[in-house]
């Protein structure tokens, strides 16, 4: 007799843990259709250009095109893909990669020592990081000047 009741209270646990998965299973389908369900605000980066792009804590990674040895130094392409800018120095020893991060603190109005290139320095596109800046900033000096000249 212990032992019928023994027996029988395993299976009701043994049948309960098993229901338990199933419950929590429909738990999670019923708050994946509800969260879908739902319109999601857009990111504020979606107003932005992809080739601005913020790098926590407090940064922003551009991506540029580099047209050195040009007369003057300008933005001419404010595209998804990358920035366009013209370098008024030449591509050797470094003086581009000078001449780029100089320009972009001045355009950006940051000092020079927050932009550095974070890479490609040996290449015409390169990713400058600007640090201590908000992507806004960025995109509207870039904007800004793309539109003026």
């Amino acid at each position: 007799m212990l032992t019928k009741t023994l027996e029988q209270k395993t299976r009701k646990e043994k049948s309960k843990k098993k229901m338990a998965p199933a419950k929590k299973g429909k738990a999670k389908a019923n708050s994946a259709v509800s969260t879908q369900s739902k319109p999601t605000a857009p990111s504020p980066q979606n107003n932005f250009p992809s080739c601005i792009r913020a790098v926590p804590p407090s940064s922003v990674a551009i991506t540029i095109h580099a047209k050195p040895g040009s007369k003057s130094a300008s933005i001419t392409d404010l595209s998804d893909e990358a920035v366009g800018v013209q370098i008024d120095a030449p591509a050797k020893d470094g003086e581009a990669n000078a001449a780029l991060l100089d320009y972009i603190s001045s355009v950006l109005g940051v000092k020079r020592r927050q932009v550095s290139i974070g890479s490609g320095s040996k290449s015409r596109d390169k990713v400058v990081i600007v640090e201590e800046v908000t992507l806004q900033n960025v995109f509207d000096a870039l904007e800004k000047v793309s539109k003026c000249c």
